[in-house]
């Protein structure tokens, strides 16, 4: 006769492991989108910008290639805010517990 496994309960450490692992999978995709949002606005913005200030001015290609580098500079500006706490929040927890701030 074969001997089955036993009943193992899951303890408490390994339901708030998996509720953390759910959380920053969550996190993370909030995160993505976000950043996508952020790059999507800000160059819809300034290349359209740019290409209303062409048509007015009649000079067309000028200032949406300067809205698109405008645009290009401001979004990786704000993924590094969006990106710069989760990083040193990760610098934190990877240093050793003798070095780490009280």
């Amino acid at each position: 006769m074969e001997k089955r496994p036993e009943y193992q309960p899951v303890t408490n450490m390994e339901k708030d492991n998996k509720k953390r692992e759910k959380f920053e999978i969550a996190y993370a995709i909030s995160l993505i989108t976000q950043i996508g949002i952020t790059v999507s606005f800000i160059t819809i913005l300034f290349i359209g910008l740019g290409y209303k200030v062409d048509k007015y001015l009649g000079t067309l290609p000028i200032f949406v290639i300067l809205g698109a580098v405008l645009a290009f500079v401001l979004s990786m500006f704000a993924v590094y805010r969006l990106v710069l706490p989760i990083v040193k929040k990760k610098r934190e927890e990877d240093k050793p517990a003798s070095v780490k701030k009280d």
